[in-house]
């Protein structure tokens, strides 16, 4: 999917909507593409680089495909496989979504020592890309089938060796296939990290919400709850979803109006980043701690979580902020008893018994195109607008669907021209996520300098009024006030 407008989409029958609001903008240079990358300075990802960058580590991506050859990625986008008709997933350039989360999981950088561009959070990690889609491009009408259900596009992604499974997208109800595939995860140590969803209201039956795999919130640059996830008394933690820097692919992007606007990067805003971001975080701590279960990455997660100002640590876990915000670093170096198996999961025994069989999804369709099914995936972005630009943005939010034009049927693959599969309506819906409420904004413009690669020092947050600065917390460095020229800061 491109990064343009509203899209109603779908997994293995369950709809979803999250609100896409794009204005139309410049493209950013590099180096203030590094710069824009807020969470990386509060995270302190250069003296976390030094412990682990996820090297040996692969991390799939179930979404639509992947620019393989973006700059920033180059080198680490394993071939993986589109659903639909079996074709490698590494050369997308038709969707921007999942380009957008590799980005920010294993993005390595370009130029001089790779000082620019994006750098992700386990920029040594592997993608490998699974494109769960029957179709590609951008929003024009009606529906989007999928190619494959989660659960068979988890089972791949366990055949092919992934250690962490990110899944940027949300909604609808988690089938027995989906659990058998998550129980062949959990048997091989495999940790799905899900995003929890952009419309503000309550989500309890998500893939997430099923044991064995984790939902993950939206914060600010305060380490406050994103006002806009959607929540549950599954989640599990928070991660950034403000103001957040993504790649595009193929050097450009939609905007509200169906315009293809050149830009390499986007800022927005979205729990798809939240989810991103802590794929990346588990691939560090798969790399150090290779013989943990998944349950034991996550205890350690949530063991080691930054409690920003005005939340109430003994409240938490709640629906609001799991047991609290992210904290990479800490997550790394804290001294933290391994724990039992099960990590914070209770009910992993009413999981199936791991199946252990070969599970590639079937060329052409699998469950969800053989039974005709066909409704929305939510992409779970909501604000984007442009980095570095220097003309004034304002923000418009567009309602739209994607119409379904290159689908597979039960009988194989339709190739890259075949009919499309029948329409059959989506599964029942527990809730429709709401557009993303934005107010237009005048962008300053930026001046880009030659990047210089600082050491960033963590400052206090930023107070809604002036005030003295708190002391620093003993959780996490507090995230330090940023200043750039896409969204204003929260």
């Amino acid at each position: 999917m491109r990064f343009a407008q509203t899209t109603l989409r779908s997994v293995g029958g369950a709809a979803m909507v999250g609100a896409l609001v794009l204005g139309t903008a410049t493209a950013a240079s590099a180096d203030a593409t590094r710069n824009s990358q807020w969470q990386n300075k509060a995270f302190t990802l250069d003296a976390t680089h030094k412990i682990a960058t996820g090297k040996g580590v692969i991390v799939a991506v179930l979404d639509d495909g992947v620019d393989g050859n973006h700059a920033d990625l180059t080198g680490s986008v394993l071939p993986g496989e589109r659903c639909n008709d079996g074709r490698p997933a590494n050369q997308e350039v038709l969707d921007d979504h999942g380009t957008g989360m590799a980005s920010l999981i294993a993005g390595h950088g370009h130029g001089p020592g790779n000082s620019q561009g994006m750098l992700g959070i386990a920029p040594d990690a592997k993608i490998l890309p699974v494109d769960i889609y029957q179709d590609e491009g951008g929003p024009v009408g009606a529906t989007h089938q999928s190619a494959c259900t989660y659960g068979e596009a988890i089972r791949y992604a366990v055949d092919e060796g992934a250690d962490v499974i990110n899944i940027s997208n949300g909604g609808g109800y988690a089938t027995a296939e989906d659990k058998q595939g998550i129980a062949d995860a959990v048997a091989h140590n495999v940790v799905i990290v899900q995003a929890s969803g952009n419309d503000g209201t309550p989500t309890n039956s998500d893939l997430g919400s099923v044991p064995g795999a984790l939902l993950v919130g939206g914060s600010k640059q305060n380490g406050t709850r994103w006002e806009d996830e959607s929540y549950s008394k599954a989640l599990m933690f928070t991660a950034p979803a403000k103001s957040i820097t993504v790649a595009t692919a193929n050097g450009d992007y939609l905007d509200a109006g169906n315009n293809t606007i050149k830009g390499d990067y986007l800022t927005t805003d979205g729990t798809s980043m939240s989810a991103a971001i802590a794929s990346g975080t588990f691939a560090l701590l798969k790399q150090k701690f290779p013989d943990y279960t998944s349950g034991q990455l996550v205890n350690r997660v949530i063991k080691s979580t930054y409690i920003a100002k005005g939340v109430d640590k003994t409240k938490l876990p709640d629906a609001y902020h799991g047991y609290g915000d992210l904290s990479p670093l800490k997550a790394l170096t804290a001294d933290i008893p391994k724990g039992g198996a099960n990590g914070p999961w209770k009910g992993l025994s009413s999981l199936p018994e791991p199946d252990g069989g070969s599970s590639a999804p079937p060329v052409g369709g699998g469950a969800a195109a053989a039974s005709g099914d066909s409704s929305d995936n939510t992409m779970l972005y909501a604000g984007i607008g442009g980095v570095g630009a220097l003309v004034v943005i304002v923000l418009v939010v567009v309602l739209a669907t994607r119409k379904k034009s290159n689908s597979g049927g039960p009988d194989g693959p339709a190739g890259w021209g075949g009919p499309p599969a029948p329409y059959q309506p989506p599964y029942p819906q527990p809730h429709q996520q709401q557009p993303y409420p934005q107010q237009p904004y005048q962008q300053a413009p930026h001046q880009a300098a030659p990047y210089q690669q600082p050491s960033y020092q963590q400052q206090p947050y930023p107070q809604p009024q002036p005030q003295p600065q708190p002391q620093p917390q003993p959780q996490q460095p507090p995230y330090p006030n940023h200043q750039q020229s896409g969204p204003p800061s929260y």
